[in-house]
């Protein structure tokens, strides 16, 4: 089964940035917050919980699909040095 998933920059306060993002031709209802800034600089521990690293503001969607887009966001962010204002992750 193919997972197609849409995401969208909300808002930047700082280094936490905030996503919303859900599934391709519907609404994206999920609401997520990381900040890559402290992952990066090793501020967060590796040791820490995927859900303490990308964190679900609300249960529309499901923390497997948050953490796929924040793996595209993430690569985005380590080439580029900011956040993608939007994209697509496809698998």
């Amino acid at each position: 089964m193919a997972i197609c998933l849409n995401f969208e920059l909300i808002t930047v306060r700082g280094t936490i940035a905030e996503y919303r993002f859900g599934e391709c031709l519907k609404e994206l209802d999920g609401v997520f917050e990381i900040d890559l800034s402290s992952l990066i600089n090793c501020d967060i521990s590796m040791e820490t919980s995927i859900s303490e690293v990308v964190v679900l503001k609300n249960k529309k969607q499901s923390q497997a699909a948050a953490n796929r887009v924040f793996d595209k966001i993430h690569r985005y962010f380590l080439e580029h040095k900011e956040y993608p204002r939007k994209g697509d992750y496809y698998a």
